[in-house]
C-alpha cells in the first residue's frame, strides 16, 4: 500500500506548514480528521477540498457534507472517495477550504510517494509542524514558545531585572543621575 506525504501551507501565511503521511487507501474524510487535528480545527468543521492544477485553479470538488458519489454531482463524497482515486499528477495538488467563519485554506502538495513502506504506524499521522496554527490565534494559555519556556524555568527575566536594578544602584553611588 502506497504511502502519500503532502504538504500543507496556509494560504495566508506561508511559515505555517504541515507534513501528513497518509495511505493511498485512505479516504479524503480521513485526511480531512487528520488535517483538523493537525491544525486544532474545531472537530465538527466541515470542509471542501478541490482538485487543483499547478498554477492553484479549483477543479473537482470533495465535500465532507456529501454523503454519495453521485456521477454528475457537483462535489464527490470525502467520506466516499479514496485519495489515490484522484492522483493525476506526480505533484498533485489539492486546495482545502474550511467552512468556517474565518474561510480557512490550505494549499496542499503530494511530495513523495513511497510505494513500499517499511513504517507500518498508525496513518495519517502529522510528521512535521512549523508555525502556529490560526486557530489557535488569540486563546487563553496558548502554549509557550521554547525560548519563553526557558526564560521562565531558569528566571532568566528575573535576574535581568534584578541586574537592571543593580545598575541602578551602582550609578547612585557614583553620584549619576
Amino acid at each position: 500500500m502506497p504511502l502519500l506525504k503532502f504538504n500543507l501551507r496556509w494560504n495566508d501565511d506561508i511559515n505555517v506548514e504541515r507534513d501528513i503521511e497518509i495511505l493511498h487507501s485512505h479516504t479524503f474524510h480521513d485526511f480531512h480528521e487528520a488535517i483538523k487535528k493537525s491544525f486544532i480545527f474545531p472537530p465538527t468543521m466541515e470542509a471542501v477540498m478541490y482538485v487543483s492544477n499547478d498554477v492553484w485553479k479549483k477543479g473537482q470538488a470533495i465535500s465532507s457534507v456529501v454523503e454519495k458519489n453521485i456521477r454528475g454531482a457537483e462535489a464527490l463524497s470525502m467520506k466516499r472517495t479514496p485519495i489515490g482515486a484522484l492522483l493525476g499528477q506526480q505533484y498533485q495538488k489539492f486546495i482545502y477550504s474550511a467552512d468556517h467563519i474565518k474561510n480557512w485554506g490550505l494549499l496542499i502538495e503530494l511530495i513523495s510517494m513511497n510505494p513500499d513502506p517499511t513504517d507500518v504506524g498508525p496513518y495519517p499521522k502529522t510528521s512535521r509542524e512549523e508555525g502556529v496554527s490560526p486557530a489557535t490565534f488569540g486563546k487563553q494559555g496558548a502554549e509557550k514558545d521554547s525560548v519563553t519556556e526557558i526564560e521562565d524555568k531558569f528566571g532568566i527575566n528575573d535576574i535581568i531585572q534584578d541586574e537592571d536594578v543593580a545598575d541602578l544602584n551602582i550609578d547612585n553611588d557614583l553620584g549619576v543621575e
